[in-house]
């Protein structure tokens, strides 16, 4: 690209930046998805209030539809995440639509 007349810099954004940024957006996304799971540890270690709360509370209670919508919501999260994750994958690299 340099040899056909390009600036370092554009070069480096449309060649570099571009194959370099999809397994950058991969960590993120399995990070974003370890942070999630943690964060029930977290919120009980530091007394911070959030889901983990009423969620020991149900499960030290036996309230299994609340464990459930706990759970199903930290799992609609991962969810969520993974998908902006693929959307990001596929906004980066066109070649990844096809496969």
């Amino acid at each position: 690209a340099r040899a056909k007349g390009l600036s370092s810099r554009r070069t480096l954004v449309v060649h570099v930046l571009r194959n370099a940024l999809n397994p950058v957006v991969t960590l993120l996304g399995l990070q974003m998805g370890t942070l999630l799971g943690g964060t029930v540890l977290v919120e009980y270690v530091f007394n911070w209030p959030g889901l983990s709360t009423p969620l020991l509370r149900a499960v030290e209670g036996r309230d299994y539809p609340m464990v459930v919508g706990i759970i199903l919501t930290i799992s609609v999260l991962f969810l969520l995440i993974n998908l902006c994750v693929e959307l990001l994958h596929a906004a980066i690299d066109p070649r990844v639509q096809h496969a």
